[in-house]
C-alpha cells in the first residue's frame, strides 16, 4: 500500500503513524515543511533514509498547495493521511477535491473547532467556516489520538469509519527510577495558559516550601509568548530551600533533552485546564473533545502521571495515574510516596503495564482497517 502523511505542526504526534505503517509491502512518503522535516529527522535518525519525503515551500500559500497537489498526483496514495490540518481550509478542500479514488483520512484534534464553526457575517470567518466544511466533505475516515474522543466524534461524522491511533507508542523507552533525593515531577509542553494552568504549578512549589517537601518541578517547554515569559521570569524568582523550578531559555526544547527528562521524571505532571477555547471563541473539553499530548509523553516513557481531579484519561491509563481534587491534597499524596519507596515502585510498575496497551502490535491490532494486522 502506498501511503502519503501530511504533517507540518505535530512532528511528535506523526512519528508513531510513520512507526505504525512501516511494515513489509507499504510505500510511505511523508509530506512536510523543510522546519518540521529537521525535527522529523531528530527523532527517526538514520531512519529517516528509509521514507520518502516531498518538502513543500512556504512563504507563498499558492506555491505551497500547488506543490502539494503535485506530490500527491506523483506517488498516486491509496490512502492519504492528514494528521493535522489547523488553517487554510478551504485550499485543503480544493487540492483534496482533486484526489480521486484515494482514501482520505483527517485526524481530528479539536472536535468542536472542526464541526461546531457558525457561519458569520465577516468575511474571513465565512471563508473559514465554509472552508471547513467543504473539507469534511471530502474526507473518508477520521482518526483520534485518544479513545476518550471516540464517542463524541461518532455522533459527528455518521457511518464513516473512526481510527483510534494514538499519539505514542511504546517501544521499551524506559528507565526505572528510584525514589531518592527530591521528588522529580516533570512538566511537559510549551508555556500555554490556554493548555495548562500554572498556579497549579506555583501553588505546589510553595506549599511544598511550607511543609519542607524536597521537590524539583521541571517545566518541560519553551515561552512562546508574553505570558510564557511571565512564567518562565516567576519561576526564576522562586527560592525555596526545599523545593526549585527548572525553565528553559528557547522557545523549543531541544528534543534529546526533552525526551531524557521525561525518562527521568518520577511523574509527569499535568496541570491541564479543563474547559478551554484555544480555537477562536468554539468551547473544546480537554479529554472529551481534545486530548493532551501530555498524556504521549507519559506513554511513549511508561511514566506514572498526575492530572486535575476533572480530567476524563483512557481506562488503559487510569492505574498509573494520581487525580488531584486540590493542590493540598497532591502535597499529601508526594509526602506520603516519600515514606516508603515500595509504593513509588507500585505506580513504576502500573506505568510500566499500561503502556504495555500501547506497543506497535496492539495498536495495529485495535486499528485492523488501517494497518490489517497485530495480535
Amino acid at each position: 500500500m502506498k501511503i502519503a502523511i501530511f504533517e507540518t505542526e505535530h512532528f511528535e504526534g506523526a512519528f508513531p503513524v510513520i512507526r505504525l505503517f512501516d511494515q513489509p509491502g507499504n510505500e510511505i512518503m511523508i509530506i512536510t515543511t523543510e522546519e518540521t522535516k529537521r525535527r522529523f529527522d531528530d527523532l527517526l535518525g538514520i531512519n529517516s533514509n528509509r521514507y520518502g519525503w516531498s518538502v513543500l515551500p512556504t512563504g507563498n500559500k499558492c506555491v505551497f498547495f500547488h506543490a502539494l497537489y503535485k506530490a500527491i498526483m506523483r506517488q498516486k496514495p491509496d490512502l492519504v493521511y492528514l494528521n493535522t490540518i489547523s488553517n487554510n481550509h478551504f485550499l485543503y478542500a480544493l487540492v483534496l477535491a482533486h484526489v480521486r479514488n484515494t482514501r482520505i483520512l483527517l485526524t481530528v484534534h479539536d472536535i468542536n473547532c472542526l464541526f461546531e464553526s457558525r457561519l458569520e457575517y465577516k468575511f474571513r470567518e465565512a471563508v473559514v467556516h465554509k472552508g471547513k466544511r467543504w473539507l469534511l466533505k471530502q474526507v473518508n475516515e477520521f482518526n483520534v489520538v485518544s479513545d476518550t474522543m471516540v464517542q463524541e466524534l461518532g455522533k459527528k461524522v455518521g457511518s464513516r469509519p473512526i481510527h483510534n491511533v494514538p499519539g505514542a507508542v511504546f517501544e521499551g523507552d524506559y528507565v526505572p527510577q528510584k525514589l531518592t533525593g527530591a521528588l522529580r515531577l516533570v512538566v511537559p509542553g510549551s508555556l500555554d495558559r490556554k493548555r495548562r494552568d500554572y498556579e497549579q504549578v506555583f501553588e505546589l512549589a510553595e506549599l511544598a516550601g511550607k511543609v519542607s517537601l524536597a521537590l524539583e518541578i521541571v517545566l518541560l517547554g519553551g515561552a512562546r509568548d508574553e505570558y510564557g515569559t511571565s512564567v518562565r521570569d516567576r519561576a526564576s524568582k522562586f527560592h525555596s530551600p526545599t523545593t526549585r523550578i527548572i525553565t528553559y531559555p528557547s522557545a523549543v526544547v531541544d528534543q534529546h533533552e526533552f525526551d531524557d527528562q521525561l525518562k527521568n521524571a518520577h511523574f509527569v505532571l499535568i496541570p491541564s485546564v479543563i474547559h478551554t477555547t484555544i480555537c477562536g471563541n468554539i468551547p473544546e473539553i480537554y479529554g472529551v473533545t481534545k486530548s493532551s499530548g501530555n498524556i504521549y509523553d507519559v506513554i511513549k516513557h511508561a511514566r506514572p502521571f498526575i492530572v486535575p481531579e476533572k480530567l476524563t484519561v483512557s481506562p488503559d491509563l487510569t492505574t498509573s495515574c494520581f487525580k488531584y481534587s486540590s493542590v493540598a491534597h497532591l502535597i499529601e499524596f508526594l509526602q506520603f510516596l516519600t515514606t516508603t519507596s515500595e509504593e513509588y515502585e507500585r505506580w513504576q510498575q502500573e506505568a510500566l503495564n499500561n503502556s504495555q496497551h500501547y506497543t506497535i502490535e496492539r495498536v495495529r491490532g485495535r486499528n485492523g482497517g488501517l494497518f490489517g494486522a497485530g495480535d
